[in-house]
């Protein structure tokens, strides 16, 4: 039977996994509002795509923020910031009528949002209460960042087709009251503290590494340009997924569940790749993820009509049982070499290469769409990227775990 201890530990990455699911849902609904927003005020592509560009680079330069500000005063009022951004920035949503009223609600707000409750603080606090099994802790935690989507892209759409973009966007926003709700009754100076059998161990690495000497280190470089990369060849394609569908003849609210599917694999994914990593070795595990993520937009990009559905299915199972699932392998690898008090900080700086990756990403699928009237381009530069983003990762397991 558990101990106590181990108990409240397992309750902590529960609510891990409630704020990823929140956070990411309110972020990834995005998808659903792709066609809407160029309906509705005729913008191109690539200015919609921006909006969600503006929230995966706030995702990644909120980081070092987000680490400073949990390093600083706890995860708790770090998360209760971050629900808080992200309800406004869907408040905002609702009444905005130009571009830069989205890139600040949808964008800016919401990227903190997912940031703050995202995996730095996750990542931060966690590694108080876990060790040996640190890995499978993320992995299930970081889980909802696929069951936010699955939940939020169907309910967006539904919402959508029945009361209007604004009025969605409008009801999405409460969801952010949830974490708020929650996180202002739990005992925050208990979860601060962390596992006291691990004491020993947090004690031994001291303050480790500061930022400035992390900078000097190859593997936070290497971490960098794999997040960066490997987030320039997903959010390229991620974003328009749904209008990619809708525009094979996919009824819109089909299309956003398909999507909605995919994500709803990530929880097993990112256990299984855990799980993987634990028994066979990361660079087994890393391998298998990009395998299957290139595979699987390799497959999408034969999607021609509705006649296509093995096709389709099969993008779902490859990319869903992969998208995020480097994620936790990343958070360990991260949790191990800079152990110590400047963990929060160090961690924040490295996402910011996911940021700047989703960000370009994001914006440059749009302007190739643009400029080419189809998605061919966009499938080129995501396998291409996946593929660059892996290469740093073959260096990184070198050595024996």
């Amino acid at each position: 039977m558990p101990s106590p201890n181990r108990r409240f530990a397992y309750s902590l990455v529960a609510l891990c996994f409630l704020l990823a699911a929140v956070s990411r849902g309110l972020l990834d609904s995005f998808g659903a509002f792709v066609l809407p927003l160029g309906d509705a005020f005729g913008w191109e592509r690539s200015e919609i795509t921006l909006i969600y560009g503006c929230g995966m680079l706030a995702v990644g330069m909120s980081g070092p923020l987000v680490g400073l500000l949990h390093d600083r005063f706890g995860p708790g009022w770090t998360m209760a910031a971050g629900a808080a951004a992200s309800g406004c920035g869907m408040f905002l949503a609702a009444i905005g009528s130009v571009p830069w009223h989205y890139q600040l609600g949808l964008g800016l707000l919401c990227g903190f949002g997912t940031a703050a409750m995202g995996a730095v603080t996750q990542a931060a606090m966690l590694s108080r209460w876990f060790r040996a099994d640190l890995n499978s802790a993320l992995a299930i935690s970081y889980s909802g960042n696929g069951i936010g989507p699955m939940l939020s892209l169907p309910l967006a759409q539904a919402l959508i087709l029945a009361l209007g973009f604004r009025p969605a966007f409008g009801a999405l926003a409460t969801m952010a009251l949830v974490p708020l709700v929650i996180l202002a009754f739990l005992p925050w100076r208990r979860i601060r503290s962390g596992d006291p059998s691990l004491a020993e161990t947090q004690a031994s690495a001291g303050n480790g590494m500061t930022l400035s000497q992390a900078l000097r280190d190859s593997v936070f470089w290497s971490l960098v340009w794999s997040f960066c990369l490997t987030s320039v060849g997903i959010y390229a394609l991620t974003p328009q997924v749904v209008a990619f569908l809708i525009e094979r003849g996919y009824p819109p609210l089909a299309a956003a569940s398909a999507y909605g599917l995919a994500a709803m694999l990530v929880p097993v994914g990112m256990i299984g790749v855990g799980r993987l990593s634990d028994r066979g070795g990361r660079r087994l595990a890393v391998s298998v993820s990009y395998g299957l993520s290139i595979g699987g937009a390799a497959l999408l990009s034969r999607v021609t009509d509705t006649g296509d559905d093995l096709l389709v299915g099969a993008f779902i199972l490859c990319f869903g049982l992969t998208m995020g699932s480097r994620g936790p392998v990343i958070s360990t690898l991260v949790a191990r070499r800079f152990a110590g008090s400047n963990l929060g900080r160090i961690y924040g700086s490295i996402t910011i290469g996911m940021g700047a990756g989703g960000a370009l990403g994001a914006w440059s699928g749009g302007m190739l769409f643009d400029l080419t009237g189809g998605y061919g381009a966009i499938f080129v530069l995501s396998i291409s990227a996946m593929a660059a983003g892996y290469v740093p990762f073959l260096w990184l397991t070198r050595e024996p775990e």
